[in-house]
């Protein structure tokens, strides 16, 4: 039986946090000074449900009207970061949304906002700061892009539902990234409108993201033939090792359902077809998991023994 102490002790890596939801209800509640209406820090919803996307809109609606200030902004951030150094998280990809230049001055002040999360605690972790990008609302993408090229980011991060029906607006982006030799990931909820798996190739093919967080979606519909009977299909292996993808899951209530346990065997698939693969705690907010109780679970349902989990965390 492994407990939450086995890896709390482990200096580890968390793939993915968004820094604007990276904190446990108790943080973010003593930062805003109120409590969320009929927040419930132990309900969990599907992945892109009404339910999960109400919820985050919501929250959103009141981070926003709760910011102020560049200042408000930094201590939000610094609440999910303190959260990560607490549980000896020693390096860390930090999202943050470009939405939020709108709560500056302009985006030099943002930028310093940026600079500022990554040199607070940086005798304590390493923070590479990633530009969030949420394709449900209407971005100003050359904004995006002059903020990339700013230096201060590591990568981008493309989220929301509707990159896959109109991915060339973030071709020019991506085409960045790679010319910075930046990270990009995509979060797989846009795979959610997909009707077959040639389509999923076809949008990694014209956006080659170098990381895929939370294939949930796809591995959820069987139509997609990207897991069957325990197994990852060959032709998704190989693309995945083509492109060189990094896959990351969160512990989001992504795999239960239909053939519950099958389906949690498919992270042990990743890492026996040696495809990269790593552990984010994502929107602690929503989740309320840490990398540390992730990485229990994943044991204590027989995923993986505590000495390949240890290995999976450290890389």
């Amino acid at each position: 039986m492994a407990s939450i102490a086995d890896f709390v002790k482990i200096p580890k890596i968390d793939s993915c946090k968004h820094l604007s939801t990276g904190l446990r209800y108790s943080s973010f509640t003593q930062w805003a000074n109120f409590l969320l209406p009929e927040f419930s820090e132990n309900t969990r919803h599907f992945a892109g449900t009404e339910e999960d996307l109400a919820l985050r809109a919501q929250i959103s609606e009141y981070t926003e009207d709760r910011i102020g200030s560049s200042h408000d902004m930094l201590l939000l951030f610094c609440h999910s970061i303190s959260e990560s150094v607490s549980e000896n998280v020693t390096f860390l990809n930090g999202t943050i949304n470009v939405d939020f230049v709108s709560k500056c001055k302009n985006a030099t002040e943002f930028l310093d906002v940026v600079k500022s999360s990554s040199e607070k605690y940086s005798d304590k972790l390493k923070l590479r700061p990633f530009l969030g990008i949420d394709t449900d609302k209407e971005n100003n993408m050359p904004l995006a892009t002059m903020l990339l090229e700013s230096g201060l980011f590591a990568g981008i991060e493309l989220y929301g539902r509707t990159y896959a029906e109109n991915p060339e607006k973030f071709l020019t982006i991506f085409k960045t990234a790679r010319k910075m030799d930046l990270s990009s990931r995509i979060c797989c909820l846009g795979f959610r409108g997909l009707k077959n798996r040639e389509e999923i190739f076809e949008l990694i093919e014209n956006l080659c993201p170098t990381h895929l967080m939370n294939p949930n979606i796809a591995i959820n519909n069987d139509a997609l033939k990207i897991f069957k009977d325990g197994k990852i299909y060959p032709e998704v292996v190989k693309i995945a090792k083509d492109k060189n993808l990094q896959i990351e899951f969160s512990p989001a209530p992504i795999l239960s359902g239909k053939k519950e346990q099958e389906k949690k065997l498919i992270l042990r698939e990743f890492v026996e077809n040696d495809i990269p693969f790593s552990l984010c705690s994502e929107d602690m907010l929503y989740l309320n998991k840490s990398i540390s109780e992730f990485a229990a679970d994943l044991c204590n349902a027989g995923v993986f023994s505590i000495e390949e989990m240890t290995k999976i965390i450290q890389k």
